[in-house]
């Protein structure tokens, strides 16, 4: 009896550990998605600190000087939603202001965290002549072979 209780608590707990780790699979991507969104942030970010050093040699170009300053717009965006992080209640009110920025059509979010529309449809049609590739290689596989 006892032999029969151990291995179905070792299998309850096998159970229960594939449920966690499928519950976790969105998490991680978020997270991971979090830490592109700021390695990328910190690369351009590095790149402005550049061309400002380089402003004041007078090394820099007028569309270089516009492309720091866009990108010195996203840490000041970026500042503010880390108030916003430190607050109680922050995970109710960081999602609540970003919505609420998309309606007035506040951009809330630095650019590094936003979706390029324009990307999306590219790799929708790279998948899409993926797959029609890999569909005619099939078929001239079976033409071969008649």
């Amino acid at each position: 009896m006892k032999h029969y209780i151990i291995r179905i608590t070792q299998s309850i707990k096998r159970q229960n550990s594939a449920v966690k780790n499928k519950a976790l699979i969105p998490l991680k991507r978020g997270l991971l998605t979090v830490k592109q969104g700021l390695a990328e942030e910190s690369r351009q970010t590095k790149t402005m600190l550049i061309t400002y050093q380089r402003f004041t040699k007078g090394q820099a170009s007028k569309l270089e000087m516009e492309e720091a300053n866009k990108q010195f717009i996203d840490v000041i965006r970026g500042l503010g939603l880390g108030v916003l992080a430190i607050l109680p209640f922050s995970p109710i009110t960081l999602p609540f202001v970003v919505k609420l920025g998309e309606r007035i059509g506040v951009n809330v979010l630095p650019s590094a965290f936003m979706i390029d529309p324009q990307e999306n449809e590219v790799i929708d049609i790279q998948q899409e002549v993926e797959v029609i590739v890999e569909s005619a290689s099939v078929i001239r596989t079976a033409d071969d072979k008649l």
